[in-house]
């Protein structure tokens, strides 16, 4: 019988955004060596020594999560455009705890 299981990690500082339309970006976030064997509920927050983190949307929500990975979009809260090297200039990452139940 599966046991529940709870496991953390984080991106790499500033790397792996891309972008999405004119005004946002997203990452994918590789949770594979979590070994989840259900499909698990994930909290996620965004974290960098650059700061400016508060004036983001996005980063709590999860999107196409699988017991593999799952992602995450952000933009700036006034709707200006945000690039991929926005998010290495300021280092940020992406922080998650998941839980699996299976």
């Amino acid at each position: 019988m599966p046991t529940a299981r709870i496991a953390a990690g984080q991106t790499s500082s500033g790397q792996g955004w891309k972008a999405y339309g004119a005004n946002g970006i997203f990452i994918d976030v590789d949770t594979t060596s979590a070994r989840f064997s259900g499909r698990p509920h994930y909290v996620t927050s965004i974290s960098g020594p650059g700061g400016s983190q508060w004036n983001l949307v996005g980063p709590s929500a999860v999107y196409s999560s699988t017991a593999t990975s799952f992602r995450v979009y952000v933009q700036w809260k006034d709707g200006s455009a945000i690039t991929p090297a926005t998010a290495q200039q300021y280092g940020w990452y992406i922080t998650w705890i998941g839980y699996d139940n299976p």
